[in-house]
């Protein structure tokens, strides 16, 4: 993911768009592999997009300067990164249109800065927008599918779910997701680790990541999640449950108890 904007660099702005994209990524078993945030600046917009596609991503999410105003300039930087010219695309322009239609202003004028927000790299597909002005932007660049979206998280949301959700399902096939959360008193993090650590190489790619929570009454607070993803959900759920139930053993016999848990029953908690 490319996020663009001053705002989330100067500290006006919290970057709720990636996080909200990467929370539903991994509910369906896959994740975010990088998130850069860049200026309204064409040189850095176009040297980032360059970077992320050099990493040949699947699918490269760019969210943020899409709007009539000056400082959104994501698809000039987008166009200039890709090697292509930008142009009016006229179904983007007719969404445009649409979207004053539908907030009852009737047919108002094609001013410059309206005109820009339909104003695309060639050869792109414009998405249509069900809550903002702007259009989503598609456009293919040999193996990546790199989408552009608005950054007003409503409408960054609607565009998310509607389009790039699909794509991203499409490629990664059917999976089986298995999610596990516990809270453990009793041990510190640093006894933890090596018990990750040998579940880790018992079962690699699953994801196991410890979460303190401070010491009360000389008692260490941690919140652990484990994360598996298999081709079948049943597998998923094998290699989970299983993941968890050696944590729990160990956890225990390290002096350590289960606070509570979620997505695993546990005997006498």
């Amino acid at each position: 993911m490319l996020t663009v904007g001053k705002e989330l660099l100067i500290g006006r702005t919290l970057n709720t768009n990636a996080h909200w994209a990467g929370a539903r990524l991994a509910k369906i078993g896959t994740m975010l592999k990088e998130i850069t945030t860049v200026d309204d600046d064409l040189a850095e917009i176009s040297r980032a997009l360059r970077a992320c596609l050099a990493r040949s991503p699947d699918v490269l999410v760019i969210v943020g300067g899409l709007g009539p105003t000056p400082d959104d300039m994501t698809l000039r930087g987008v166009a200039m990164g890709l090697g292509k010219k930008l142009r009016v695309n006229r179904a983007a322009l007719e969404m445009v249109k649409e979207h004053y239609a539908r907030r009852g202003m009737g047919s108002v004028e094609m001013t410059p800065a309206r005109k820009k927000m339909a104003t695309l790299p060639v050869g792109a597909e414009p998405l249509a927008n069900e809550v903002g002005t702007a259009a989503g932007v598609r456009v293919e660049m040999r193996r990546t599918v790199v989408f552009c979206l608005p950054g007003v998280p409503a409408e960054m949301r609607s565009l998310f779910s509607r389009f790039v959700m699909p794509e991203v399902e499409r490629r990664l096939g059917p999976l089986g997701r298995k999610a596990l959360r516990m809270k453990v008193e009793g041990v510190f993090e640093s006894a933890l680790a090596p018990l990750i650590e040998k579940e880790l190489k018992l079962y690699p790619g699953t994801y196991i990541k410890s979460h303190p929570r401070g010491i009360k009454e000389g008692r260490s607070r941690i919140e652990l999640d484990i994360v598996s993803v298999k081709k079948t959900r049943e597998e998923a759920e094998k290699i989970g449950d299983a993941v968890a139930s050696d944590m729990v053993r160990a956890i225990r016999g390290a002096g350590g108890s289960i606070v509570w848990s979620r997505g695993l029953k546990l005997e006498g908690d």
